[in-house]
C-alpha cells in the first residue's frame, strides 16, 4: 500500500498490528520519560529550559496539523468525511491544551486536560487502526499520543504540575460541557465526537445508544476518583519552579 493511503478499521488487511508494532513504540515512550525522570535536576535548572518546552510544542502542533493535513486531502476523494476528523475528541482537546500549557506555562490550563491526557493513553494502548509500519497514520498516531503523554510527565516533574481536588472537579464539570456540545454536534451533523450519540460507540463492548452514555459517565468518574486518590496521596507538593 501507499505510505499515506488513507487507512481505516474497516479495510481488509493480511495482518493486524504485530505485537512488537505495538511494543516498540511504547518502550521509546518508558525509555524517555526514564531520562526525564533521571535528568529531572538538570532540565529544572537548564538556563534554556523553555526552548525544551517549545520543542516539544511545536513536535505536537506538527502532529496535529499533519493529522488534519492528511485527513482533509483523502476527504476531497471522498475517502473520509472530513468533519469527522476535526480535533474534538478527549485526545485532541488533551494535545490542544498541553501545547498552550507548554508554551505558556499555564498551569490552569494543564490542569483541565490532565484527565484527558492520562485516558488517551488508552489509544497506545488499544490503537486505533489496524495498519503498521508501512502506514503514516501508525507513525502519526504513536507519534502524538506519546508526545502527549512526555507533555505530560514533563510538566509535572519539571514544573510541579498537578492537579488538585477543586482542580479536577472544575476538569470534571468541563468535560461535561464538552459531552453536551459533542452530543448536540453528533446528533444533528451525524458525526462521532467523544465517540457518544446515535450510532456511536467509544468501545466494541459498550451497550447500544443510549445506553452506553451510562457506561461512558461511569467510566469517567471512576477515573477522576482514582486520580484523585493518587494525587492526593503525593508526601509533599512538588517543589517545581514557575516560568
Amino acid at each position: 500500500m501507499n505510505f499515506f493511503e488513507y487507512t481505516s478499521l474497516d479495510d481488509t488487511v493480511s495482518h493486524g498490528l504485530t505485537l512488537i508494532e505495538r511494543i516498540a513504540p511504547l518502550v521509546i515512550l518508558i525509555i524517555i520519560i526514564f531520562l526525564i525522570y533521571n535528568y529531572q535536576e538538570k532540565l529544572k535548572n537548564f538556563k534554556n529550559e523553555k526552548i525544551i518546552r517549545y520543542i516539544l510544542a511545536g513536535l505536537m502542533i506538527f502532529g496535529e496539523i499533519s493529522f488534519i493535513t492528511w485527513n482533509f486531502i483523502h476527504s476531497l476523494n471522498g475517502d473520509v468525511r472530513f468533519i469527522n476528523t476535526l480535533p474534538l475528541q478527549l485526545c485532541s482537546y488533551a494535545i490542544i491544551g498541553l501545547i498552550i500549557t507548554l508554551i505558556l506555562c499555564n498551569k490552569k490550563v494543564y490542569n483541565y486536560v490532565y484527565i484527558f491526557g492520562v485516558v488517551s493513553f488508552l489509544a497506545l494502548l488499544f490503537p486505533n487502526l489496524n495498519h503498521g509500519v508501512n502506514s503514516f497514520r501508525y507513525y502519526q498516531l504513536y507519534f502524538s499520543h506519546s508526545l502527549l503523554m512526555i507533555a505530560l510527565f514533563y510538566m509535572y516533574k519539571i514544573h510541579g504540575f498537578y492537579p488538585k481536588k477543586d482542580d479536577l472537579i472544575k476538569s470534571f464539570v468541563f468535560l461535561q460541557i464538552l459531552i453536551v456540545i459533542s452530543l448536540i454536534l453528533n446528533v444533528i451533523l451525524n458525526t462521532d465526537f467523544l465517540f457518544i450519540g446515535p450510532g456511536n460507540k467509544p468501545i466494541d463492548f459498550a451497550w447500544d445508544w443510549p445506553g452506553h452514555m451510562i457506561q461512558y459517565e461511569f467510566f469517567m468518574v471512576v477515573v477522576y476518583f482514582i486520580f484523585y486518590k493518587i494525587l492526593k496521596k503525593l508526601n509533599e507538593v512538588q517543589n517545581g519552579w514557575f516560568c
